[in-house]
């Protein structure tokens, strides 16, 4: 479903995939505080322009609906712009072999605009894990004080 999202513009496929997210993370949330802000790790405004949106976001905004149904005032805000900007046009994770993978996020990433202490970062898939730590460094590094991790899903690393 994932794929079908990001590569043949299946956008019909978000809704249930954030339900399922949304479900788990109230269920995960019930006993610790929620984030204060929802962030989702970009794509480049060239791979935006290639695939005609970008799929992070689209995600991430239908999640904060969603979520917003169930919590109300308790849901984390999603800003207008994401503060987590992608300024290098690296070759996509997917087609990368291992070690490529964990080099190609280095320096991609800046954070231009506001940082909640509490933030949720959003990615569809994870593999490597490379791309999160170092959106998670610069969040840090930004003045967020936790970042959770929240994911679709989680691939295994080859």
């Amino acid at each position: 479903m994932i794929h079908s999202i990001k590569f043949n513009q299946g956008t019909h496929y978000i809704r249930p995939l954030t339900e399922l997210l949304s479900a788990h993370l109230i269920d995960s949330y019930s006993k610790q505080s929620w984030p204060e802000q929802i962030l989702y790790v970009p794509s480049h405004p060239n791979r935006i322009k290639e695939r005609g949106f970008c799929q992070t976001q689209a995600i991430a905004t239908q999640l904060a609906k969603t979520l917003k149904q169930h919590l109300g005032e308790q849901c984390p805000s999603l800003p207008k712009t994401n503060p987590l900007k992608k300024v290098k046009n690296t070759h996509a994770q997917h087609s990368l072999a291992r070690k490529e993978r964990l080099k190609n996020p280095q320096n991609s990433y800046l954070i231009n605009g506001a940082i909640a202490e509490h933030v949720a970062l959003f990615d569809d898939i994870m593999t490597t894990g490379s791309t999160i730590e170092h959106c998670v460094k610069l969040l840090l590094k930004a003045g967020a004080k936790r970042v959770d991790i929240w994911l679709i899903a989680r691939t295994p690393d080859k």
